[in-house]
């Protein structure tokens, strides 16, 4: 009964997200400040400007690989718009992920005569997966994420469903590759396919992990030589940030609502341990599809875990959460498969997954945008079109929605400069020359902020002292 209790809960959320899904994809507001400068750099890959080098303006640093990208370009060729386009492919990736987990509960639990409860166990980790509040968010965002995640367990599916066999180890491996084309930070998936592959059959690893290594090589030669180096500069050299602890607490605190689920993944990685070591039977035959699987999860959580500190970097956000919650999920259906027969644990585990569920909101995009914003933003958007000179601003959607470049992306820019790697000097001079039609915001504080620099903040103070919210989100600069 509780079983059937947590399917009900969860469609109605699921009912929620993809509501809210729609209603992202309709928006032409800014959900995410990050939106703006994927939807830039998007109109730049494939191009002679993609992954330049340089430190002049404009200045634009692209943060990943062009996967996501080139999948951007594919959608618009069913919607004009790239941001409607960049959030279409984040909501099928999205919807991926929770049939990468069903399937990966399948493959990782035995089937038996309860085959109908192992389906409905499998099927509420999918969607376990789907309502994860960091999955909830990015998976209706232009942003790289779910993309690299959904593939990244394509490869981890595939692997535990390969039997040792080259063939499938390579094409995991190769869905792994591509799930680092997308987010260079998503590795774990790859180096748990290839350490299970090397246990049970080194051979056939070798000869998979070097074709997939190959195809990873052969783009990454021709991006290097495109961009004349840019390739690797950009999304490594200047993709860097600092230690902030405050970031990390602020992402900690964002996802406290997946706190339940975490109780669960912790619980469910030492009492799935045991069923996941034994590689061999007692007539020395390798470990069955099961106890691969298993051993596939557990070592993606491992190594997804260690990857959790990188929320303590500055600009560190809950979306680094998705890949432990994820594959978490994952690991609380085959918990979940397995204890059902034990009445004494599975009351407690199926509470405190309702209660994960329960904990967010069935809406999080419920009458968004509201008629006034979107009213506003039109005015706001027609001002950009009509402006003579450039126009900065913080929210780089309203840029891109009336036709203006970014001229440089506020919050890499200031990173940048806090490290000593980008020389501000020629932006706070066409700051203090004028050269900006009027400057954005998306706060009015009179300080320096992870986006103005304290000279940047200084030189648009000085100038531009004509301050009005035109938005609830956004004050706009002028000059006297």
């Amino acid at each position: 009964m509780l079983l059937i209790g947590l399917l009900v809960i969860l469609a109605l959320h699921t009912g929620g997200e993809l509501m809210d899904s729609l209603a992202a994809i309709r928006s032409p507001l800014e959900i995410d400040y990050g939106e703006g400068i994927v939807w830039q750099q998007a109109i730049l890959i494939p191009g002679p400007a993609m992954y330049r080098s340089g430190s002049s303006l404009p200045f634009i640093v692209f943060h990943y690989p062009p996967l996501y990208y080139l999948a951007t370009h594919i959608a618009a060729v069913f919607t004009p718009d790239l941001l409607t386009a960049g959030r279409i492919v984040s909501c099928l990736s999205a919807a991926t992920i929770a049939i990468m987990v069903t399937g990966l509960v399948l493959a990782a639990t035995p089937t038996g005569s309860q085959r109908g409860l192992r389906l409905v166990c499998a099927v509420a980790a999918g969607l376990l997966a789907y309502n994860v509040h960091a999955l909830r968010i990015w998976g209706m965002l232009m942003r790289v994420d779910t993309l690299a995640v959904a593939l990244a367990l394509a490869g981890i599916l595939v692997a535990a469903r390969s039997n040792g066999k080259w063939r499938s180890t390579t094409v995991a491996l190769l869905l792994c590759v591509a799930a680092v084309y997308c987010k260079q930070t998503e590795l774990p998936a790859g180096l748990a396919v290839f350490a299970i592959a090397i246990l049970r059959s080194p051979r056939s690893a070798v000869c998979a992990a070097s074709i997939a290594l190959l195809a990873g090589l052969i783009p990454l030669v021709g991006l290097q030589l495109a961009t004349h180096g840019g390739f690797l500069h950009n999304i490594i050299g200047d993709n860097i940030n600092r230690f902030d602890l405050a970031s990390g607490m602020r992402a900690l605190v964002a996802e406290a609502p997946s706190l339940p689920l975490s109780l669960v993944i912790v619980f469910a990685g030492f009492y799935l341990l045991p069923s996941a070591v034994t590689w061999r039977d007692g007539a020395g035959n390798l470990a069955n599809h099961v106890t691969v699987a298993r051993a596939l999860l557990l070592l993606h959580l491992a190594l997804s875990t260690l990857m959790l500190a990188t929320i303590f970097k500055s600009g560190g956000s809950f979306n680094y959460f998705l890949d432990w919650l994820v594959i978490g999920s994952a690991l609380a259906g085959v918990l979940l498969s397995d204890v059902m027969a034990k009445t004494h644990t599975a009351p407690i585990i199926i509470t405190t997954l309702c209660a994960a569920v329960l904990i967010s909101p069935v809406r999080f995009m419920l009458d968004y945008p509201s008629i006034e914003d979107r009213a506003r933003q039109e005015t706001l958007v027609l001002k950009i079109e009509a402006a003579a000179k450039p126009v900065a601003s913080e929210d780089m959607v309203v840029l891109m929605r009336a036709g203006k470049p970014v001229i440089y992306e506020p919050a890499i820019v200031t990173e940048l400069v806090a490290l000593g790697r980008w020389d501000e000097r020629p932006l706070v001079t066409m700051i203090a020359s004028g050269g900006f039609a009027f400057m954005l915001t998306e706060d009015d504080f009179p300080g320096a902020t992870t986006r103005r620099s304290p000279a940047v903040n200084q030189a648009m103070r000085e100038n531009y002292p004509v301050v009005e919210q035109v938005t609830p989100g956004l004050w706009m600069h002028r000059p006297r």
